[in-house]
């Protein structure tokens, strides 16, 4: 009997392990068609504490909203440079067929519009000429 039960739990890990590496390979596939953002901003010093609450864990905020368009893996990562100014650094995916209409849909919907009156002033530009998010260029991918 103790046979029947090692046997039985070897034919679950190889079927686990091949459902795993099926995973993996969809994964591999999906990926390719991501479209992957990066982008920069300046935070007003005054606004760090109130920024750094409106995006807590335990904050809803749009996050609902970002998956609705299928925005996914969305990290804003903070810093204080030498400068002695703050900075964000966001990182995303978006996960769709059309990014463009997506994002016009997230544009109109009143919940993301009054989060963006929120936030917004909270931010810079990283030069004089330019509002809000910059698009940085990714120059190195590693999957």
């Amino acid at each position: 009997m103790n046979k029947f039960i090692v046997l039985g739990f070897a034919i679950i890990l190889i079927a686990a392990s091949c459902s795993q590496q099926q995973k993996d390979c969809l994964d591999k596939q999906e990926h390719k068609n991501v479209k992957r953002i990066g982008q920069v901003v300046k935070l007003k010093k005054e606004y760090l504490d109130e920024y750094k609450r409106l995006h807590a864990d335990t904050t809803p905020g749009v996050r609902d909203l970002l998956r609705k368009y299928h925005i996914r893996n969305f990290n804003i990562f903070l810093v204080q440079l030498a400068d002695g100014d703050y900075y964000e650094f966001a990182y995303y995916e978006y996960w769709g067929d059309n990014y463009e209409k997506d994002m016009g849909k997230l544009d109109n919907e009143p919940r993301n519009q009054n989060w963006l009156r929120r936030t917004d002033p909270m931010q810079e530009g990283i030069t004089e000429d330019q509002k809000g998010w910059k698009v940085m260029e990714r120059i190195y991918f590693n999957y």
